[in-house]
This record gives structure tokens, sequence and C-alpha cells, in this order.
């Protein structure tokens, strides 16, 4: 009985002290939209159901930098859209061809491979994520007051098919599904006014979190040596998590967070229901907007610097797309390509299958477009990266060649925006459409991505992840400066 009430002790503190308000200082809108050329922020963002390459791929007679996103039904058009989004962004972003994930699972299941670089075991990737090892490994998200935050629409579970965040050895983080919870957790910490009152009670909630986190600490002491390994680890991650909060109650004026105003809590009206399969389908489109306009407001303030979203798809009758109810089967695995879309693949392919897939990567870019524009408008965006990809190219075939691969932002300079790149043609063992002699994996993997990424804050890696030849784990990708 004592370590069952115990155990339910440390969530309900844990809870606790995740809601209690701290002071915080808005600073000027002139704060807000002072930019520099250092890269600072890092956002990566998963689109479900790959890609229709016959409306995304480069087209003959583009090239690098002259290419058009404006031609009928391209699913890049929102990034050159100033009508919508008050500017082009065609300027802000890297468009690469050819990435391929090299993952050994279910093309549903690789999106673990996308931060991690890594094989899938037993469900999940063997090492961390590279947003994790950013801002908790090498220390980049310490300065602000939450280290990082994975957000999700629909679905909270953390199967590597479903989650981008992932710890030590390949844990899955938990996302938030909740865009009230995500600005709860985000900006509950924020005190508008310096009225003494208002202050002296924050100051007095503050110090009971640090009195509830100090309790906690303490049983946990008493529990773990009465436990075995397994459940000695879990306690571990529950002290990461206190540690996690106790920087959320120290953090004080001095943290760097500075808003243009006081952020807009979400509007849960919009969205009262929020789980895929349990009627949340109608809002997630509501529930994606909500949850892009906190992020951007989190990043442009400086309470985070490292965040992961996990989009979904519109899968219920009437979505404002006007696709069938069930985008995976009757949209992703319809799709019958032309070799543009099937790694080189011989054959004309359905072109009725191309426009429902091209028209829901449009949505899915939109949403982006529409990150874009917010942290433009807050001052942002000049040194953020947005990294935005699926789990695979050719959703019918599950495979995780020529991923569509996007690099947005500013970056702070770090990689030359407004150009395309195409990589080498893609050809793995057993791929029967690649010229003879070809037989083995010419394309890019992911892990070099990661690798200049990480390079681009400042972190001198030049490996990442785990294959199976570790050669495509190491070195940089070129061309991207």
């Amino acid at each position: 009985m004592m370590r069952f009430s115990r155990r339910h002790l440390l969530q309900a503190g844990l809870y606790g002290a995740a809601s209690l308000p701290l002071m915080r200082v808005l600073g000027s809108a002139a704060q807000a939209h002072a930019q520099d050329a250092t890269l600072k922020n890092f956002i990566c963002i998963y689109h479900p159901h790959g890609v229709a390459g016959e409306f995304w791929a480069m087209k003959s007679g583009e090239s690098e930098t002259s290419y058009d996103l404006k031609y009928e039904n391209c699913s890049l058009a929102p990034f050159d859209d100033a009508a919508t989004y008050g500017k082009s962004f065609k300027d802000r972003i890297l468009i690469i061809e050819g990435i391929d994930h090299l993952s050994n699972a279910n093309g549903h299941d690789s999106a673990g491979t996308i931060l991690t670089g890594s094989r899938i075991d037993g469900r999940k990737p063997q090492n961390a994520s590279l947003d994790q090892v950013l801002a908790v490994e090498k220390g980049l998200g310490s300065s602000t007051p939450v280290t990082s935050i994975s957000l999700g629409v629909g679905n909270d579970a953390s199967d590597s098919g479903v989650t981008l965040s992932y710890g030590p050895g390949g844990a899955p983080l938990p996302k938030i599904i909740d865009p009230v919870q995500a600005f709860d957790l985000l900006f509950g910490n924020l005190v508008v006014s310096n009225e003494p009152g208002a202050m002296a009670a924050a100051e007095h909630k503050r110090k009971v979190g640090q009195s509830i986190l100090d309790f906690i600490r303490g049983e946990v002491g008493v529990l773990k040596p009465r436990l075995g390994s397994v459940e000695q680890q879990k306690l571990d991650q529950h002290l990461t998590s206190l540690r996690e909060l106790e920087k959320q109650l120290q953090g004080g004026a001095s943290s760097g967070v500075s808003c243009m105003g006081a952020p807009v809590k979400p509007d849960a009206s919009k969205f009262p229901k929020l789980k895929q399969y349990n009627g949340g389908e109608p809002y997630f489109d509501a529930i994606t907007d909500a949850q892009i306009d906190v992020l951007a407001n989190a990043v442009a303030c400086g309470v985070t610097r490292f965040a992961t979203l996990f989009m979904n798809d519109l899968s219920y009758m009437g979505n404002p797309l006007g696709l069938p109810p069930d985008n995976h089967a009757n949209v992703a695995h319809t799709y019958n390509a032309s070799p543009v879309g099937n790694n080189g693949r011989p054959g004309d392919g359905d072109p009725s299958t191309w426009l429902p897939l091209a028209k829901f990567n449009r949505y899915s870019y939109s949403k982006v477009a529409r990150l874009m524009q917010k942290l433009d408008q807050l001052g942002a965006l000049d040194n953020t990266l947005i990294y935005v990809t699926s789990d695979m190219g050719n959703p019918s075939l599950h495979s995780t060649q020529n991923v569509p691969t996007l690099l947005c932002g500013g970056a702070g300079g770090k990689f030359r925006m407004g150009r395309r790149i195409r990589l080498g043609q893609d050809c793995n063992d057993g791929t029967p459409w690649c010229a003879p002699g070809d037989m083995k994996f010419q394309g890019l993997s992911n892990n070099h991505l990661l690798v200049s990424i990480a390079q681009a804050f400042g972190v001198p890696l030049d490996t990442f992840g785990t294959q199976v030849e570790m050669q495509h784990t190491k070195g940089a990708m070129t061309g991207l400066g």
C-alpha cells in the first residue's frame, strides 16, 4: 500500500507542480523583433501519406534556382502564395529530392527514423532523436523555460509510427495533442502584470511548487532502493521530469522570455473532442491551426527552442478537401504513380490517383506556410530551421525512398534557401527498375542531413544514427550551404 500510494503521490505531484503559474515578464515588441544571424530554433514537422511526386518533383527544364511552384495542382504552391500568407516564402525553402530513410520497418512505422536516423528495433529506434540530442544532451535548450516540446494532432500514442521525439536508447517521448494543454505548459508561467499583489501570489505559488518537488524527490529516494531495475529506470525518468519542472520554477524573469504582447490561449470550444477514432477527426484542422499558433508564439517568445509537430490526416466524412473519408485506404493506397513518383519504375500510372494525394500534400504544406507566416510576423523566422518530411515517398509501395524533404525558414543563414536539390537515383538491392550495375544504394540517407543540421547548430557531430552499413551515418550532406 505504501508503494501504491507513493506512486500516485508522484503522479499527482508532477501534474500539480506543472500547473503552478510562475513569474515571467513580457518584453517589448522591439525585443521580440530583434533578429540576428544565429540559428536558434529547430522545429520538425511530420505529414502523413508520403507524396504524389508528379505534383511535387522538379519538372523538365527546371534548375536548382529556376523553378515554378504556381502551376496547376502543385502541392508546394502554398510557399509561393503571397495572397494568402502575406508574402511568398519561396526564397525561404530548400526542396531536397532523393533522401532515403533507409528504414527496415513498414513504411508507416518509419516516422521513428526521421529524427533518429535509426533502424527500428522492437517498434522503436535504437538511439535518441536529433531534437533531444541538441536540446538535452548538448544543452542547447537549457536556457529556455521549456527545454523542448512534442506536439501532435489526434494521436497521443508513442509507437515509432506516430511520434518523432525519442530519448536515450530510443525511449519514445509523449506528445501533447490538446492545444490548451500545450499553451498551459508553455505560457501558464507568464504573469503579465507588475501589480505587487499578483507578483506576490506568483512567488508564493513558486515556493509551494518547489516544496512539492523537494518532497517528491525525497519520496523517490525512499522508493528507489526497493524497486527492480526496470522500475528504477522509470523513477529516473520521473527525476528527469522533476529537473525540467524545477528549471521552470527557478527560471525567473532573466530566462530570456520576451513576447510581443500576451499570447492568446486557444479556444477549446473549437475542438470539443481531440482523439482520433473517438470523434476528434472533424476538429483536426482547427487543432492543427491552434498547435501551430501556440508553437509560433512559444518559439518567438523564447519559451522553447526545440519542438516537433506530428500532423494527421482528414479521414472523416465531409472533410474540407472533399477527399474520401478514409484518406489512408482510398487516397494513399490507391496512388498509382508514374515513373516520377515510382522511383523510376516504368509505366504510365493512373493520373486520376495523383490529384487526391497532391491535394492532401498541398493541405499539409499550407499548415507549414501558416507557421512560417506566424514566425515571420513575430520576428522569429530568420533564426529558425523547420524540417518538414513524411515517413515514406510513394505511399502505395510503403517506400522509404525519395521521401519528401523540405528545409524552411531563415536557418540563421546556415543553409542557402530558395533552391531545389535533386540527388542521385535511389537504387536499393532487389529494385528491378534501376540501371544494370546500379543495384546498390546510390541515394543519400537521411542520416547525412541530420549531421548537417547538428553542425548548423554548432554541434560538431560527424555521424548520427544507427544503420547496418555505418558509412550511411557518417558525414554531412554536401551542397546545403
